[in-house]
């Protein structure tokens, strides 16, 4: 399959069928969307398109809504994945942050709903981004364990903060050109602020 990672420009891929392949560029960021890209493939493909037409729909996909792009101050960069989350999405973007060039902070909160699995699911996000970025802001007491659990896996830059408010305000002094900050939790906990008190034109 040969999976490669173009960052924020979204993946490439192999898709073989039938003793015919061909390559696919598909714009949705992070190698976790193969399996999905490979889904829409094998529907295309037993629905009897060739693999060139199902690789040309794969290369016009859309980003999904809940993840975009935006600028940042200073010339940085906003990776709002603020809508939704859970240690299996959180995972996944972190993997896709640890990618990027640059400096790379992740402003994270409360992943809710999981029950008897929320502490484990904690302590999993918080260690992945102590190797994913280099400084990691959590916002709310109920997100407490990503900071505890990043800091003992040797991530120094990590800060607990109450509220958006808060975490934005430590980002618009901090960013600078050519910095990547990943903005993710679930959507009660109102991260999407953040990107609002940030964004610009």
């Amino acid at each position: 399959m040969d999976v490669e990672s173009h960052g924020l420009d979204g993946i490439g891929f192999t898709l073989g069928v039938g003793g015919r392949s061909t390559h696919v560029r598909c714009p949705l960021p992070g190698e976790h969307h193969v399996y999905p890209a490979l889904a829409a493939a094998a529907v295309g493909l037993h629905e009897g398109l060739p693999v060139e037409e199902v690789a040309e729909a794969l290369g016009s996909a859309r980003l999904d809504i809940r993840l975009t792009v935006r600028r940042g101050p200073a010339g940085s960069t906003l990776i709002d994945d603020s809508y939704n989350a859970s240690p299996a999405s959180m995972l996944a973007a972190l993997d896709l942050l640890s990618e990027l060039p640059g400096r790379r902070i992740a402003v994270l909160g409360e992943m809710r709903e999981l029950g008897a699995a929320a502490e484990e699911g904690h302590r999993r996000v918080g260690a992945r981004a102590a190797s994913a970025c280099d400084s990691l802001i959590v916002v709310g007491e109920a997100a407490r364990l990503v900071a505890e659990e990043a800091r003992r896996a040797g991530l120094r830059d990590t800060r607990l903060v109450s509220t958006a408010d808060e975490a934005a305000a430590i980002l618009r002094e901090e960013l600078r050109a050519g910095d990547h900050a990943l903005i993710k939790a679930s959507r009660a906990v109102g991260l999407e602020s953040v990107v609002a008190a940030l964004v610009t034109p």
